[in-house]
């Protein structure tokens, strides 16, 4: 009776151990392994309202934001100190992320992205500019 205790009790503690160990690993790299559900969510669920996806593209295009979106989050996460190489790495996320998205998408869908992507890349002046009132 008491090996069996002193067992189960081995064996708690292993698994405790493997658990801190994994949550270490998180704490090391944030953002590398898992992203918000609610974000991949939201980002496709846009894109499907204004490309008009069909559900197979629905898909793909999801699992693609998850890979674009955590691979964003690691990016900017290592290169924090080195803004350079963190703008270099993010374009070329971008273009993996836009031939990615031309094997998905129709001509006309691809369109429409890049032209809500260029859209979203030019900020808006402001409305009153160097008046007062």
């Amino acid at each position: 009776m008491k090996s069996l205790l002193l067992t189960l009790t081995f064996l708690l503690s292993m698994a405790t151990l493997a658990t801190a160990q994994k949550q270490d690993k998180h704490a090391e790299l944030p953002g590398s392994e898992e992203v918000s559900e609610a974000r991949v969510a939201d980002l496709t669920r846009q894109m499907c309202n204004q490309l008009h996806l069909n559900e197979a593209q629905y898909i793909r295009l999801r699992a693609a934001n998850r890979i674009k979106l955590a691979r964003l989050d690691e990016i900017q996460w290592q290169y924090k100190g080195e803004p350079a190489q963190q703008h270099a790495k993010i374009a070329e996320l971008e273009a993996q992320y836009e031939a990615e998205c031309s094997r998905i998408l129709t001509p006309s869908q691809l369109s429409v992205l890049r032209d809500q992507q260029q859209r979203d890349s030019v900020p808006t002046p402001p409305a009153n500019e160097g008046g007062i009132g």
